[in-house]
């Protein structure tokens, strides 16, 4: 007989391959921006001015995810093999309608790079255009890879995840180069689109191999619906989060639109301490739905703050190699210097709040495994408009410049993470006094 693990062990066996998913996908993220790169430094500017589109992008993808990942979570706590199947099939009719959502977008995509300060007519703007229609029409592969990503997060199979993870990241590796030579940015968006779908493909065999084939009928709106009260609120959260990062892109490109292509590789390689936020935020949120389901809201509380030990033992390491690295990561992607300091700048004032990232992504994912997602959608909504004035004032009044935009979204990262840690920690009895109910009734009943 083995002995059964602890919930810091159960934490750690499914947030590890999501931290390793996470480094791929920020591998492909800078393999994007070395081979843009070598077209010049208006094509790299053209892609970090579409970064925060692509954030609203992936964002829409994963509102179907979402409430896939919480609700499987939750039926396999239950013991509901049935309901699984369910919450899987009405994930992918979800993911063709996120997908349409996407496609109506395309004459959208001018007015975002307008809104950037980037002028319709100039070689950088039409550059944004082509990836942000890329990607947009080539939704589907993207929403059918998450919602797929969200069943095996759901069932706690994340080596699984991570398999199909791997194997889009070797097919968008061996696409990028070619993709980009001949079809310049817009090449690096069809090769993430044509790896999705493989992904996708990969992801779904493998289900209907383990008897986890997807249900359709009857299909329930009640359970579409439940689905999108859970990813919605996540959605409009990062969508909210995104559109500050268009106004505050604005008020960047006065300094110069080489600040935009500093901001759009200083995301890529932040976003490798960033992705063990979303690893641990993925735990959470697994072990948080399933000991609800089966009804023991103590180990969900438990579970929610190993995540959290994790996460922050985890991230402080990364806040020295940040900091002490900035210069040498800036130069792998240019060879401007303005460029290179001023993403370096940004580098340093950021890890100095990574554990506090980290904090907001682990106790986000908590309240989502729980089924409740309004409170990161406040915290995150109000920390990112926050942002906006606070960047007025330290750029402008206060004389900083650009860097005072760089500590502004410090200042907001540290503010959002002791927020969300103080929310769940006030709303951890309610938790505990509606364990028993919250499990989301089958669509079968």
């Amino acid at each position: 007989m083995t002995a059964k693990r602890s919930i810091g062990a159960e934490v750690w066996a499914v947030a590890w391959p999501i931290a390793v998913m996470g480094w791929l996908r920020t591998g492909l993220l800078l393999c994007d921006s070395y081979f843009v790169g070598q077209l010049g430094n208006e094509a790299l500017t053209a892609l970090g001015a579409c970064a925060f589109g692509w954030w609203m992008i992936v964002l829409v993808a994963e509102l179907p995810a979402t409430g896939v990942h919480a609700l499987v979570a939750q039926r396999i706590g239950a013991r509901d093999p049935i309901g699984v199947r369910q919450v899987y099939g009405h994930g992918l009719v979800a993911a063709g309608m996120a997908a349409f959502i996407l496609a109506l977008l395309v004459p959208l995509t001018s007015p975002y790079l307008e809104a950037m300060e980037l002028d319709r007519g100039t070689s950088v703007h039409s550059l944004g255009v082509s990836y942000l229609e890329a990607s947009l029409l080539g939704g589907l592969s993207l929403t059918l890879n998450t919602v797929v990503g969200g069943v095996f997060r759901g069932l706690g199979d994340t080596r699984t995840a991570l398999l199909t993870t791997a194997i889009a990241f070797g097919v968008n590796l061996l696409l990028d180069p070619l993709l980009i030579r001949y079809m310049g940015i817009a090449g690096a968006a069809w090769a993430t689109v044509m790896a999705n779908g493989i992904g996708a493909t990969v992801g779904i065999g493998l289900l209907i191999r383990r008897d986890h084939s997807p249900l359709f009928n009857p299909l329930s709106a009640a359970l579409l619906s439940e689905i999108g009260r859970i990813g919605g609120p996540m959605t409009v959260r990062g969508i909210a989060f995104s559109l500050v990062y268009v106004a505050l892109g604005a008020m960047i490109a006065t300094f110069g639109d080489f600040h935009l292509g500093a901001l759009g590789v200083g995301h890529r390689v932040e976003s490798a301490a960033y992705m063990l936020g979303v690893a641990f935020e993925v735990g959470a949120c697994t072990l948080v739905g399933q000991r609800l389901g089966a009804g023991d809201a103590e180990g969900a509380r438990s579970a929610a703050h190993a995540a959290a030990r994790w996460g922050v033992a985890l991230t402080l390491p990364l806040t020295f190699v940040l900091f002490g690295l900035a210069d040498p990561m800036m130069r792998i992607f240019s060879d401007d210097p303005a460029t290179i300091a001023s993403g370096a700048a940004y580098l340093r004032i950021q890890a100095l709040v990574l554990v506090f990232m980290t904090l907001d992504s682990t106790y986000s994912g908590a309240f989502t495994g729980a089924g409740n997602t309004v409170p990161p959608l406040w915290v995150t909504t109000l920390g990112a408009l926050v942002r906006l004035p606070l960047a007025w004032l330290f750029a402008w009044p206060l004389g900083l410049g650009i860097d005072g935009i760089w500590w502004s979204i410090g200042v907001t990262t540290l503010l959002r993470g002791l927020a969300i840690w103080g929310w769940f920690h006030l709303a951890a009895d309610r938790i505990q006094a509606t364990a028993v109910d919250s499990v989301v009734p089958r669509a079968d009943r």
